[in-house]
């Protein structure tokens, strides 16, 4: 870490003076940089792609420009927004002072800023013709099947199973079922990757100001072409949903959905498509259990009771819960 302060002095004109790991983060290792009473953030980032570290940070211009509160990097001495050290690219932020809210805490006024910036994020996103590359990916069931395969054989493998393990036996096997049972493709759906999305906008994404506005928008490794529909559904589920489905979560999800649709209107049509969108995507996704079982990376295992809880939930009260959600739209 010592040399990587000095790389980070040189190039930015700086003289930090110590560090702190930030532990929030399931895939990459980001830290608190100090200088004097001057504090910064620096991003690891998980992948080591040049290209792609340029799209995500060409998408956050192109937001910045158009009025978002993005979050944008530093410009360092040799013009750029990034930097390579030691096999790993990263980038230097401004550090933010403004407040964030422990799930399931968001206010009223919070919820209608989150589902108005999403709205004018999805607005500018229809406009974009960046030469993003990445876009939505389909879900292939002979992929997820044989994925599931390769984790149940490492599970196999233990002589003992902790209290994760058996979850993830369970959500295993209630995904295959409902894989197996799915005959839908993501061309039957017939929604566009005609937007560009920030991939990941969660109310753990943005920042707010004392005025419960969102003042700073975050973490656009995700970025991507998607139908908008898609970010909406999985933004709402991942917000709102963490530990129940009772009437205080749907009636915060509906004041999320409406206040969003105040700012891009769309169909009833078009939202039934896009909640089923992500919920078949959902079911196909082995994303916790795969980091856990075949990367070792036991940093998601806080996820996998919630994906449990939502898949188990949908799969078995869907037509209710889209009525409840979605009626008087």
């Amino acid at each position: 870490m010592k040399d990587l302060i000095a790389k980070i002095n040189k190039l930015y004109g700086l003289k930090i003076q110590s560090f702190e790991k930030v532990a929030k983060g399931a895939l990459s290792d980001n830290y608190t940089l100090i200088q004097d009473n001057n504090k910064y953030f620096l991003k690891k980032y998980r992948f080591d792609n040049k290209e792609r570290i340029e799209e995500v940070h060409l998408s956050k211009k192109y937001f910045l420009d158009g009025g978002i509160p993005v979050v944008f990097p530093i410009i360092n001495k040799e013009g750029e927004t990034y930097f390579f050290f030691d096999n790993a690219y990263y980038a230097l932020f401004p550090f933010v002072t403004n407040k964030q809210f422990e799930r399931g805490t968001l206010s009223k006024k919070a919820i209608v800023s989150l589902g108005e910036m999403l709205g004018r994020i999805h607005l500018l996103g229809k406009k974009s013709k960046l030469p993003i590359n990445d876009f939505f990916k389909e879900w292939n069931k002979e992929k997820a099947l044989q994925k599931i395969s390769n984790i149940e054989k490492e599970i196999n493998k233990k002589t003992t199973l902790t209290k994760f393990d058996h979850l993830a036996i369970k959500n295993l096997k209630m995904k295959k079922d409902l894989i197996n049972e799915n005959l839908l493709t993501f061309v039957d759906i017939n929604l566009a990757n005609d937007h560009l999305t920030h991939g990941d906008y969660l109310d753990h994404n943005v920042f707010f100001d004392k005025n419960d506005q969102v003042s700073e928008v975050f973490d656009f490794e995700k970025t991507d072409y998607s139908p908008r529909m898609y970010e909406l559904f999985r933004s709402l589920m991942l917000t709102f949903f963490n530990d129940k489905f009772a009437k205080e979560n749907i009636d915060n999800a509906k004041l999320f959905l409406n206040t969003y649709l105040n700012i891009y209107p769309t169909s009833r049509d078009e939202l039934s498509k896009g909640l089923k969108l992500y919920y078949l995507k959902s079911i196909h996704g082995i994303w916790i259990e795969s980091e856990h079982f075949l990367n070792n990376n036991s940093r998601v295992d806080e996820f996998l009771k919630t994906d449990n809880m939502r898949i188990k939930y949908l799969s078995n009260h869907y037509l209710e819960f889209e009525s409840r959600l979605l009626n008087e739209i």
